[in-house]
């Protein structure tokens, strides 16, 4: 949906996208690359990417960010929220790619938590990572989330199907791993601004 929130951390903040960002969304993922086996490709087209965007910006439970750098607005990846399913309200997070070499994981990840529990007041937000990405997956436990389903077949790729793994973070568990997360953040702003 076209929104307005953003959300500024230690080192990045999180901005809507807009249809200017189409060159960048192809870019991040329209291209087929061992870095990009766990996710659905886009069309590798630019045209087609905004009409995408503007089908997206009527959708009303759909939240969609660029990842960008504090100090220097570079985009370095893109992260979103989705279907969200008043009146309990949960929803699910994905969407989420980084340049190569980025630093953003962290921070990416607890900016879109706190999208999800400070802003929205979601009871629950899921994440749903193919099961053979491994390094997704243990990025997830390492912030403390629990891994709650095992989904067959549930994404359909390039090659084919995949099995998911779904982690679950509550409005009970954000304090928990907001506590993990931010010093971590912390240390890679110090270690960006030193770099700069």
């Amino acid at each position: 949906m076209r929104h307005n929130y953003h959300l500024d951390g230690y080192a990045y903040r999180l901005r809507p996208v807009d249809l200017g960002d189409a060159a960048f969304i192809v870019e991040m993922r329209g291209h087929d690359s061992e870095r990009l086996q766990y996710i659905p490709l886009v069309p590798a087209d630019e045209e087609k990417q905004q009409e995408w965007l503007v089908r997206y910006f009527e959708k009303p439970d759909d939240y969609y960010w660029i990842v960008e750098r504090i100090t220097t607005g570079k985009a370095e990846g893109l992260i979103s929220i989705y279907d969200v399913s008043p009146p309990e309200p949960t929803a699910e997070w994905g969407r989420w790619v980084l340049q190569p070499g980025s630093l953003a994981a962290v921070e990416s990840a607890l900016l879109v938590y706190r999208a999800a529990f400070e802003q929205f007041r979601l009871r629950s937000d899921s994440c749903l990572t193919v099961a053979d990405n491994q390094r997704v997956l243990s990025f997830h436990d390492s912030c403390g989330l629990a891994r709650v389903a095992y989904l067959k077949a549930h994404f359909q790729l390039r090659d084919g199907f995949h099995d998911a793994v779904k982690h679950l973070c509550t409005s009970t568990d954000w304090p928990l791993i907001n506590n993990l997360l931010e010093p971590q953040a912390q240390l890679v702003a110090r270690r960006i601004n030193r770099v700069q």
